[in-house]
């Protein structure tokens, strides 16, 4: 995404002492700073519009800055993305897309049931030790998993889920094998950054100028 904007007070900027440097600074100064109140508010959206289950990494991810513009290294820009850590969705928000299996090669996603063992409530994250990666069903000789009592007392079903035993007579469903959703975008970061960079930017590319001319101490106007 790029976001086009006009600076009117660079000739001010320009008059005084190392006028250049100080207009570089600036510029970049004040794309940091948007760029920073850009991710603050993306931040905030994807707590607001999703039940966050682990919120330290997820805000994380949810705008992340890379880089930031620098003049040492003549970069007068910054860019904001969306996380791309495997098995993260939140790029999918954006954009919409399908929802498939992890797993290469599985034709359905593993749900775990809201309520149950490894989900106890909807909020909740997956307990660690139901996790399907740590769930070990036996194997057979030739190596390929089958549908077999593990510690946790679970056993797979194909095509339909995972169970738990509770009793010599009675099971319940831990997950559910669904076919692949279809993800709605529902994050508009675009629209976001564009609404933020309108409303911030010239605001701060003014409070930057104001600072370089306190630095400058006038010199030059």
């Amino acid at each position: 995404m790029r976001i086009d904007l006009q600076i009117d007070s660079a000739p001010l900027v320009l008059r005084l002492q190392n006028g250049q440097r100080r207009l570089a600074y600036a510029v970049v100064n004040a794309i940091n700073n948007t760029a920073k109140r850009i991710q603050a508010v993306e931040r905030r959206r994807v707590e607001e519009e999703f039940t966050v289950r682990k919120k330290e990494f997820i805000s994380r991810q949810a705008a992340v800055i890379k880089p930031f513009a620098n003049v040492q290294q003549g970069r007068p820009y910054a860019e904001i993305g969306v996380g791309q850590k495997p098995r993260l969705l939140l790029s999918a928000f954006e954009r919409g897309a399908e929802r498939k299996p992890f797993t290469q090669g599985a034709r359905r996603v593993a749900e775990p049931v809201v309520g149950g063992p490894a989900r106890p409530q909807f909020a909740a994250q997956v307990m660690p030790e139901l996790r399907v990666g740590r769930l070990r069903f036996d194997r057979t000789k030739t190596g390929r998993r089958r549908a077999g009592v593990t510690r946790t007392k679970t056993y797979l079903v194909p095509e339909v889920g995972i169970f738990q035993r509770i009793s010599p007579t009675a099971t319940r469903l831990v997950y559910f094998f669904a076919k692949g959703k279809k993800i709605k975008p529902r994050l508009h970061f675009v629209e976001t950054a564009e609404k933020e960079a309108d409303r911030w930017f010239r605001e701060e590319m003014e409070r930057e100028v104001l600072n370089a001319i306190a630095r400058a101490k006038g010199k030059g106007l």
